[in-house]
């Protein structure tokens, strides 16, 4: 099977026409890929510039994280992978905090009703319900692909059985018509705002940024390590911070889940 072909147009316009309103030093857009992470990580190695950006149709691999399938079906959401290289001293469970703020950004700026929120450490939730995801890969030294899936066209019909309870789209949460060259051009400004470069930790303001849109604060969650306590924020290095019978724990790594009923942020 032969490489896939990259697009000469897309969305309207010549992909070299977007990658000059994006700013960004090289845009490949594609049909379809099985991953746009796998794809940028092969440029990145080869020496791609600092926001190369990969963007595809379709996904036939797509993923998130912990090598969970992600849906990426043609024409239903932005499937998009952009570089960062990053400082040594840039604490790597950061970069989704921070492109996760980028992504909440981007999604206000486009339909101000809309009150999505952040799950540490890389989901896009909006009334309980995942809109978004994001997969940070190391591609070598000082290089970091960001991968970002946001649902934005689906009804609740078009996901698979077992997402029908937890998966939304802007479109389900009544934000219709939004075109994916927009939402990719808001999330890549949003991005070079705050990973270009990113800082080496989170100062004041944007802890308070993060701590807005954090819907784990106050909530029992259990982590994958077993870990279980009240959430009680991010730390300014993008940890998640548990208080467990008095003590604070520090999470850098794996997943976590709530495990109570409550819903916070994301209304």
């Amino acid at each position: 099977m032969g490489q896939p072909e990259a697009l000469d147009d897309w969305e309207g316009r010549p992909v070299e026409e977007w990658a000059r309103l994006w700013d960004v030093p090289l845009l490949e857009a594609y049909d379809e890929l099985p991953s746009t992470n796998d794809h940028l990580r092969v440029l990145a190695e080869a020496g791609a510039a600092h926001f190369t950006v990969v963007v595809a149709d379709a996904q036939t691999a797509g993923k998130g994280r912990g090598g969970k399938h992600w849906e990426s079906p043609s024409g239903m959401g932005l499937w998009i992978s952009f570089l960062v290289r990053i400082d040594s001293e840039v604490p790597p469970i950061l970069v989704p905090i921070l492109v996760g703020l980028a992504a909440t950004h981007a999604l206000e700026r486009l339909c101000p009703s809309l009150r999505p929120g952040i799950k540490w450490p890389n989901d896009i939730e909006v009334e309980g319900r995942k809109l978004g995801g994001i997969l940070c890969e190391g591609a070598g030294p000082g290089a970091v692909v960001v991968g970002v899936g946001l649902n934005l066209h689906q009804g609740i019909e078009d996901f698979d059985p077992g997402l029908k309870g937890r998966a939304a789209s802007m479109e389900m949460a009544g934000c219709c018509g939004v075109s994916r060259c927009k939402v990719a051009g808001e999330l890549l400004s949003a991005a070079r705002s705050l990973v270009d470069p990113p800082p080496p930790l989170l100062d004041e303001r944007l802890r308070q940024e993060v701590r807005d849109r954090d819907i784990l604060t106050g909530r029992a969650v259990r982590t994958e390590a077993g870990v279980s306590g009240q959430a009680i924020g991010i730390g300014a290095d993008g940890a998640l911070l548990i208080e467990v019978e008095g003590r604070v724990q520090e999470i850098r790594a794996g997943g976590v889940m709530p495990i109570d009923s409550g819903a916070k942020g994301a209304t």
